[in-house]
């Protein structure tokens, strides 16, 4: 089997484009917004410690939270822009690669990313620099010619 350049390329971006997925409708009908760092908190999850920064900014004269990457501590008042839906406020992400990549879905993404290197890898064709032990071992090769000359 040969997959072609193009399929190859088209897979692979399709392959990393999956978190995006996750934050589509955020980044298509999503409104900006400017959120603060209030504080850091805790949590524990067994014998794993985690810390966040929880991220607040205000909408429709309502405030909401948002909680930040996991095990990174931020200044307290920095600033980040968030992105919002209108009609779900509670729905948000900070408004940053960083923000809109990583999800639920890009663990996901980097499994299937290993899964088809391995397959495109093991089915693709031999390069003539790179030959098998069998052929390297066989009477009428031209390798063993080549060596007896």
């Amino acid at each position: 089997m040969k997959i072609s350049g193009t399929k190859f390329i088209l897979i692979t971006l399709l392959i990393v484009l999956i978190p995006i997925y996750g934050n589509w409708e955020l980044l298509l009908r999503g409104e900006k917004t400017e959120g603060v760092v209030e504080k850091t908190i805790e949590e524990d999850a067994g014998m794993l410690r985690s810390f966040y920064s929880i991220i607040t900014y205000q909408t429709n004269q309502k405030q909401y939270a948002l909680k930040g990457p996991e095990n990174v501590e931020y200044q307290i008042g920095k600033k980040f822009p968030i992105l919002y839906m209108p009609d779900a406020p509670e729905n948000s992400i900070i408004f940053s690669p960083r923000g809109i990549y990583v999800n639920r879905f890009t663990s996901a993404a980097v499994v299937l990313f290993i899964l088809w290197m391995a397959f495109y890898l093991s089915f693709s064709p031999k390069s003539e620099n790179r030959k098998s032990k069998k052929e390297w071992f066989k009477p009428n090769s031209c390798l063993n010619k080549k060596k007896l000359t």
